[in-house]
């Protein structure tokens, strides 16, 4: 187990409502007790069909996008089997989720009010960071001017959770690749500009993080290298067991960390990690 999590907790929690909120991309809100309580960038273990069958057989990995009262909120795109047996359940079902697990982001310095934070999402990588402006938002108790979010999909349609980030305060600049919402291009071009803009008045930096496909967060660590800014990223990768036993979700990193050398399991040292560690 990793030193941010406490041991995960394995429930049957309650479909109270499914929602398509984009192309092919869904919300699930589930019911579930208080103690199972995720903290942003940790994701929960869904076992995407009935516990008598046996296809698809690995549990799935899912971000968490929004903490509720008496629950949480999964988004997810369908791809294979499971996220359409999930896209098909009706409110009063059950599913079998184990979690929190993993590593979260690291927020010390960003509870304290201290460092403004600028969030990067690409596609199905913006849950998380909708869940991490909401945590720091209840942290320090209210709306924080100078929190960006950054936010980029292929089409307008595919923007995902930009209701979420409004609601926790974030200021929100979008990019799509075809220019139908926001300015054309990438969502790291909007990163690139806001940054140079940024530091020439301010000697404040601020705390990048960030989650999408690979290529994105590259793009992102080598731009917040470039001004030295502080970069923490979440990784999209499959996670099979989400314990540490399989190494299907291993990534290679700089220095040397224990056993398994110069590669961390991301389901125990991640999905979240700081972009210097990676070797890109």
């Amino acid at each position: 187990m990793n030193a941010f999590s406490k041991a995960p907790s394995h429930i049957s929690a309650i479909v109270l409502r499914r929602q398509e909120i984009a192309l092919r991309c869904f919300r699930l809100t589930l019911q579930a007790p208080l103690e199972v309580r995720p903290r942003a960038g940790q994701f929960m273990h869904v076992l995407t069909r009935e516990q008598e069958q046996f296809d698809p057989l690995l549990r799935r990995a899912f971000s968490v996008a929004r903490l509720h009262d008496d629950g949480f909120d999964l988004v997810y795109r369908v791809g294979g089997k499971g996220t359409q047996a999930l896209s098909r359940l009706l409110p009063g079902a059950f599913v079998d989720v184990l979690g929190p697990l993993g590593c979260p982001f690291h927020t010390g310095q960003l509870e304290a009010g201290s460092q403004p934070l600028w969030l990067v999402g690409g596609g199905v990588g913006v849950p998380p960071l909708a869940m991490l402006a909401q945590q720091q938002m209840h942290a320090v108790g209210q709306m924080i001017n100078g929190f960006k979010a950054f936010v980029g999909a292929r089409t307008g349609g595919e923007l995902l959770c930009l209701d979420d980030l409004t609601d926790a305060g974030m200021d929100i600049s979008t990019a799509t690749e075809d220019g139908s919402v926001g300015a054309r291009g990438y969502v790291t071009q909007l990163l690139e500009q806001h940054l140079s803009r940024h530091l020439s008045g301010s000697e404040i930096k601020p705390m990048v993080c960030a989650c999408g496909p690979t290529p994105m967060l590259r793009a992102v660590a080598e731009i917040c290298a470039r001004f030295q800014v502080p970069c923490q990223v979440s990784l999209e990768e499959s996670m099979p067991c989400g314990i540490g036993v399989c190494n299907g979700c291993v990534v290679a990193v700089n220095n040397a960390t224990d056993d398994y050398g110069t590669y961390q399991r991301l389901c125990v040292q991640g999905p979240v990690l700081w972009a210097h560690e990676i070797a890109w």
